[in-house]
């Protein structure tokens, strides 16, 4: 891989953590009312750039969708192992999108808040194990 290529599949590790860091923040937020909602999307954008630096890395093209598991099924065409993690991350998907709009609007739950962080840390640490020489910070 070039330097060049390199700095690429960085930058979009930075992007990646990040969107985890402002989840994290959030949830460590003391407020009566935090938005679970921004941690939900900063979770699944986490999750989309995690898995499209690895595409990156690898010199694989990707589509431009928000959808995770169609990004998992390229990561697979890499790397079989990517299978374990598509259900996790399809749970995410939702929260790209829809979750933005006020017309489709829901406030998640703590929980789902507190399951879609841990979703994306373990996908994380899953896409770093992966990629040679990238440091997770």
């Amino acid at each position: 891989m070039n330097e060049q290529t390199r700095q690429y599949v960085r930058a979009w590790l930075s992007k990646a953590n990040s969107d985890l860091k402002n989840a994290q923040i959030i949830l460590a937020a003391k407020t009566e009312s935090p938005p679970l909602d921004t941690v939900c999307f900063h979770c699944q954008q986490a999750v989309e750039k995690y898995l499209k630096a690895f595409l990156i890395y690898h010199g694989k093209s990707f589509p431009f969708s928000h959808n995770l598991a169609d990004l998992v099924a390229v990561c697979m065409e890499v790397d079989e192992s990517f299978a374990s993690i598509q259900r996790q991350a399809e749970t995410l998907t939702p929260f790209a999108v829809e979750i933005r709009y006020p017309d489709d609007f829901y406030m998640p739950s703590q929980k789902e808040a507190k399951d879609a962080f841990a979703i994306a840390s373990e996908i994380k640490s899953f896409i770093f194990a992966r990629l040679d020489k990238f440091d997770d910070n």
